[in-house]
């Protein structure tokens, strides 16, 4: 796999954040496996530094929840338009409301999570 260069060039970092350390260990054949897997489009060390210091993005939901996610986030979607309407000042029926979040609740109790 071609290295991704991610970080700026060495001569414009500070001199606190060179890398003047090396790390290495020894993986069997089920954990490079593991760590190949999780790791996508980053090079093997630059995804263990991330992991460190948890700045990696999240996972996406497992295949298995993504159809209760998409449910959910339309009726989440719903809600959030009705209140970025009543914020804007706009008048919201006290039963759209009422609905939607009856809605919301259903779909909460009938997700498979």
């Amino acid at each position: 796999m071609p290295r991704q260069k991610t970080m700026e060039p060495r001569r414009n970092r500070e001199p606190s954040e060179l890398r003047s350390h090396c790390v290495s260990c020894r993986m069997n054949d089920s954990e490079i496996a593991q760590l190949d897997a999780r790791r996508g489009k980053y090079a093997r060390g630059e995804y263990l530094r991330l992991a460190l210091s948890s700045a990696l993005p999240p996972p996406a939901p497992p295949e298995i929840n993504r159809e209760a996610w998409v449910t959910l986030a339309k009726a989440a979607g719903n809600l959030a338009t009705m209140a970025t309407a009543m914020r804007g000042g706009e008048y919201v029926p006290i039963d759209e409301i009422t609905t939607a979040i009856a809605d919301f609740r259903r779909e909460l109790i009938g997700a498979k999570l």
